[in-house]
């Protein structure tokens, strides 16, 4: 690393710290501020572990607006005090002057990826468990799930009741289908107990529908053999008799999942690769495994993008640093809509997921090198 490298990151990196506190604590106020009135009761070292554990992914999304921050600012003061005009006299380009952002932008990608992968997941699904069993435990997750159908692996799970004072599910119905063979499985109660659940006062039938419909019987004896081929087994359990199934999922993860309220999900990049190369994987599962695979990949490049958006702008128009602030500020705003507004698209819309995860980062490149002629040469 060169004396100039050095001196130009002295300028940076304060403002890039900066930025990313300053974007990190305006992320945890964002996720505050509508939850705050659920959380009268809550002890305060509980609302501090559940802000400390969002910090993994508002850091993720932070990390390009405080690098476009630290370059409108760094850049901006440079250009205003003459001292890029200086360098390019001495024959040093301003992309070589951009040199250390550019081995910082890849880092900051890598780190943010590894983020993605590992920590961010954890981070994601801790945060949604603290919130329901330690913020707001009067409003139970097991409340909002109740009249669902919750796809557990190869089991559909549905209740319609919950008792909190026994923590029991109550009228539950566990269905699986095998081809056009259904077993279910009816109890008055159940409890989740890990990846198992307990079901008492049971009774469990298994139904072959490719034997309908019923054909015309010509006597009680034909139906009787016929209804036999439909219905291939029934167990009814004695009152009080208890059946455990093992559940591909535990019951944090259902309450992760399922229960609501507004959190990231906590699945890593790795899974969603997985999703994409599986043949298997249905098609609304598919477009979501798209969506979420490629905005992340483009968010963490964005570290990048960012760097070829600014440094036109810095040197071209911020001529104070009141006006740097405001640009930083209008081009984070632009960017995070347009974004956001792609990673929605992906999911749902007509776009092909991956023009659409990606197009925020198409934008701002293309924006930066219209601006930047003269610059990028």
């Amino acid at each position: 690393m060169t004396r100039l490298d050095r001196y130009i990151l002295r300028e940076a990196w304060p403002v890039f710290l900066f930025g990313l506190a300053l974007y990190v604590g305006f992320g945890l106020i964002s996720n505050l501020l509508p939850r705050a009135q659920w959380m009268g009761t809550a002890e305060l070292s509980s609302i501090l572990k559940w802000l400390a554990l969002q910090v993994p992914y508002a850091t993720v999304q932070a990390m390009p607006i405080a690098g476009l921050l630290a370059v409108m600012l760094a850049f901006g003061r440079l250009a205003r005090e003459n001292e890029l005009l200086v360098m390019q006299a001495g024959g040093i380009s301003v992309l070589r002057t951009a040199r250390p952002f550019l081995l910082g932008g890849l880092l900051l990608s890598g780190f943010s990826l590894a983020l993605s992968e590992w920590v961010v997941p954890w981070a994601n699904r801790a945060t949604a468990l603290v919130y329901w069993n330690e913020l707001i435990p009067e409003r139970t997750p097991q409340f909002n799930l109740v009249g669902r159908e919750l796809t557990v692996g190869e089991y559909i799970l549905r209740y319609e009741g919950f008792d909190p004072a026994k923590d029991e599910f109550q009228r539950v119905r566990l269905e699986r289908w095998q081809n056009q063979t259904m077993t279910v499985i009816l109890a008055q109660t159940a409890r989740l107990q890990g990846q198992r659940i307990v079901l008492r006062d049971y009774r469990v039938f298994t139904l072959d529908f490719a034997q309908l419909p019923l054909p015309e019987f010509a006597s009680l004896e034909q139906a009787e053999a016929g209804l036999q081929q439909i219905f291939r087994a029934q167990n009814i359990g004695q009152p009080g008799a208890e059946l455990t199934v093992r559940l591909s999922r535990s019951r944090e993860d259902l309450e992760v999942q399922y229960a609501g309220g507004g959190f990231e999900v906590p699945v890593p990049l790795s899974e969603w690769w997985r999703k994409l190369q599986d043949p298997r994987t249905p098609p609304r599962e598919l477009r979501e495994a798209k969506a979420q695979w490629h905005a992340a990949i483009a968010l963490a490049l964005a570290n990048l993008m960012v760097l070829v958006l600014a440094l036109p702008v810095a040197v071209r128009r911020a001529t104070s640093p009141g006006t740097a602030l405001g640009l930083a500020l209008v081009l984070t705003i632009a960017y995070y809509v347009a974004f956001s507004a792609g990673k929605v698209l992906a999911l749902s819309g007509p776009l092909p997921p991956e023009l659409a995860a990606w197009g925020a980062n198409l934008l701002g490149v293309a924006v930066g090198y219209g601006l930047g002629k003269g610059i990028y040469r």
